[in-house]
Order: C-alpha cells, then structure tokens, then sequence
C-alpha cells in the first residue's frame, strides 16, 4: 500500500467499497492536514499579539505541501491500480 492506504497493483484484491474509502480517506487526511496548518497560520496573523516567526510559516506550508502530496500520490496509485486492473479485465 502507498502510505498506507491503497493497495499495491497486483498485491491484494480489494473490493469496490474498500478500494473507494481508500481514496476517500486519503483525501480527508490531506484536507485535514491542510486545514490544521491553515488554522495555525490564522492564529498567527489575526491575533496583534502574535509575530509568525518564518520558521513557523515555513513549517505550516511544509506540512500542507506534504499532505497533498501524499494525497496526490495516493490518487496516481489509484489510478494506476484502475488501470491494470481494467486492463486484467479486458
């Protein structure tokens, strides 16, 4: 599985229903991860007490650009795994 969540091409049979809540899920994290880091962000600059150190901002981006590459990745894997098996099937 890529980062845990789809399977590998060819690895396991997954059902219709696994296979979706896998993409599923993984978008949720992605959403999740990216929202966490916005909510930081906003505390930061809408609060006149708080200064946003740059190494503060520079993690909050780290962090969401990870996730959605995560989901992204997840999302290729899914794709790829539609695709051979569409291709077993024919």
């Amino acid at each position: 599985m890529t980062d845990d969540h789809l399977p590998e091409s060819g690895s396991v049979s997954v059902t219709p229903a696994e296979f979706d809540w896998a993409i599923i899920n993984s978008l949720l994290q992605a959403q999740r991860d990216t929202t966490t880091s916005l909510e930081r962000y906003l505390l930061y600059v809408t609060h006149d007490d708080f200064e946003i150190p740059t190494d503060q901002a520079d993690l909050c981006l780290e962090q969401a650009i990870t996730s959605q590459e995560r989901a992204l990745e997840d999302l290729k894997a899914a794709r790829e795994y539609l695709q051979q098996h569409d291709d077993e099937s024919h």
